[in-house]
């Protein structure tokens, strides 16, 4: 696995995390981060980690 790829995946994974624990302000404040790394990788390497981005993209939306 690429090390970005996996990066990204990890904040992505943390993200979804913190919004499962009710901490939107955090959940809110990690995903631009994932975002931004999920942005930098090949084409190649995103495609792994899109589904994972997207939903936890709609996780964090859900929160109020």
């Amino acid at each position: 696995m690429n090390l970005g790829r996996f990066t990204a995946e990890e904040h992505y994974r943390l993200t979804h995390a913190l919004a499962d624990a009710h901490l939107p302000d955090e959940a809110r404040s990690l995903l631009p981060a994932a975002d931004a790394i999920l942005g930098e990788l090949s084409e190649n390497a995103a495609k792994g980690a899109r589904k994972l981005a997207e939903e936890t993209a709609a996780r964090v939306r859900e929160l109020t």
